[in-house]
């Protein structure tokens, strides 16, 4: 089954971000086809940062390497998000593919059900 997560916690925000994470993980350790999306402020995620020790708070980002465990290799970041906070695709942590507008509404159209984390 396909099933797209649409990710747009902050990344310190609570735990909404990391339970996020916990249900994209347990999606696919149940073999559904997961296309994780990157929208809103969620894009604060995938952005390089020294140390969240200041935060006070543990940097769960480090999970993010368990996409490939999990073989989750549909990823993607709102392209307007990503414009709106002035980032730019090639100063995240993750390689994502960024979508516009079109192309995110291509994408959830071919999935099965989509979850917004």
């Amino acid at each position: 089954m396909k099933i797209a997560v649409l990710v747009t916690n902050l990344p310190f925000d609570g735990i909404a971000a990391r339970e996020s994470l916990d249900l994209i993980f347990a999606l696919a350790a149940v073999d559904h086809q997961v296309s994780v999306i990157f929208s809103d402020d969620a894009v604060y995620q995938l952005v390089k940062a020294d140390d969240s020790a200041e935060l006070m708070v543990k940097d769960f980002r480090r999970s993010f390497k368990l996409f490939e465990l999990y073989d989750i290799e549909n990823l993607y970041i709102c392209a307007e998000s990503l414009r709106q906070r002035q980032l730019l695709a090639n100063e995240l942590v993750l390689d994502v593919q960024p979508l516009d507008s079109a192309e995110l509404g291509q994408l959830l159209d071919t999935q099965h059900h989509v979850i917004k984390a």
